[in-house]
């Protein structure tokens, strides 16, 4: 308890302030676009900065001239654009960036595609970027351009976008998968069978079910899938919960599924844990997927299969039919995003491994053990975040 203590004193002298990006944005926000700048949020009035296209449709492998600029010749510092299709995945960046002004701009590769993000390489300013980007040699579809435009650290405009319409709707090449359609019924959670017909976790120990901070049921199906259900309370109409697969009760690969409100609604999400931070991965592989918002109440349920791929990392596989530390944490969103900020409170994680396939009720404490061992747990976790802290304020 005592290094508790000091770790605590030390955290309260260097507050975390985030960082900003000079040298461009990181290969982890490939799917997120939004500059992790401390405390600071996106603005929400009319961006001064507009996106124009030389075309107003396109066909496959055209060439298309993008011009970022502004009309009250603001300068801006950086910039982070991408390219995907309007409809069916918006996750998979298209296409190719293949000329621009090098002195300010690079370009990024994600998720095995050559060149498909573009970037600041430098903190300079500028009034107007221009850009040439090359169409996919198939059809896409409806495709819209989507940048984050940042005018210093804490002034930055996310969504910045405009739409190209497909030159031809004939022949279009549907994405590798869809992101998961979700219905407007939700089928309220049922927690009086945990312990029986499936497994549950529960924060804190003494809650048990709606009444929690947050809970998580999951169970094995027969035809080789995991059901999850997740509840927890939201902050202020922006927030989102989350469960992680662990194989140890510190933070690191681990494989992490999200719920988070949205614009008009709750939707789910993939995360790749690599240490002491979450990268968005892409969304695949959700089925049965329901989400609500009552309440000020997140829920959401789904399905995976057995073996939980990555595309962030292909050889790193979960199999969810062994076991893992549960680990739980929830905060807020940045407004109307539906992406995840700093988690309000530390995260809760099981006091012993968990097997998907057992009928068990766990807290942080355990079943049978005492609450000395929950707040060793709980210090540890405290300091291992602290020290995650600290070691990136000094570097």
């Amino acid at each position: 308890m005592k290094m508790c203590v000091i770790l605590w004193f030390i955290l309260a002298v260097f507050p975390f302030t985030g960082f900003c990006f000079q040298s461009g944005a990181p290969t982890d926000s490939c799917l997120t676009m939004y500059p992790h700048h401390g405390s600071a949020v996106h603005q929400t009035t009319e961006t001064p900065f507009t996106i124009t296209v030389d075309k107003a449709t396109y066909l496959p492998d055209d060439e298309l001239t993008v011009t970022i600029s502004s009309p009250t010749n603001t300068k801006f510092k950086g910039i982070e654009m991408k390219v995907h299709r309007l409809h069916g995945n918006t996750e998979i960046l298209e296409g190719t960036f293949i000329d621009f002004p090098t002195d300010k701009l690079q370009t990024l590769s994600c998720f095995g595609r050559h060149a498909n993000l573009i970037t600041h390489r430098n903190g300079e300013q500028v009034t107007s970027l221009t850009i040439k980007w090359q169409a996919p040699h198939y059809n896409v579809g409806d495709i819209q351009f989507t940048a984050t435009i940042v005018e210093s650290f804490s002034v930055f405009w996310f969504n910045v976008n405009v739409l190209v319409l497909a030159g031809s709707n004939a022949t279009i090449v549907h994405p590798v998968f869809q992101l998961p359609n979700i219905p407007a019924e939700f089928i309220p959670i049922n927690y009086n069978t945990c312990g029986t017909t499936k497994g549950c976790f529960f924060h804190p120990k003494s809650c048990t079910g709606d009444d929690c901070i947050m809970a998580v049921t999951y169970e094995d199906d027969e035809d080789g899938t995991y059901s999850f259900e997740m509840f927890g309370k939201s902050t202020n109409g922006a927030g989102y919960i989350s469960t992680g697969l662990s194989k140890d009760k510190k933070m690191g690969d681990d494989d992490v599924f999200m719920c988070s409100i949205g614009t008009d609604q709750v939707n789910v999400h993939h995360y790749y844990n690599p240490e002491y931070f979450t990268v968005m991965d892409f969304t695949s592989g959700f089925a049965k997927v329901q989400t609500s918002y009552m309440n000020g109440n997140i829920y959401c349920r789904f399905t995976r299969h057995k073996n939980s791929n990555l595309y962030q990392k292909p050889n790193l596989n979960f199999d969810l039919s062994k076991v893992y530390y549960l680990h739980m944490a929830w905060g807020k969103t940045y407004p109307t995003t539906g992406q995840a900020a700093k988690h309000d409170d530390l995260p809760v994680t099981t006091f012993d491994h968990v097997l998907l396939h057992d009928r068990k009720l766990h807290t942080i404490q355990g079943s049978t053990r005492t609450d000395s061992s929950g707040a060793s747990t709980l210090c540890f976790l405290q300091s291992t975040i602290i020290i995650y802290i600290l070691r990136n304020i000094f570097i």
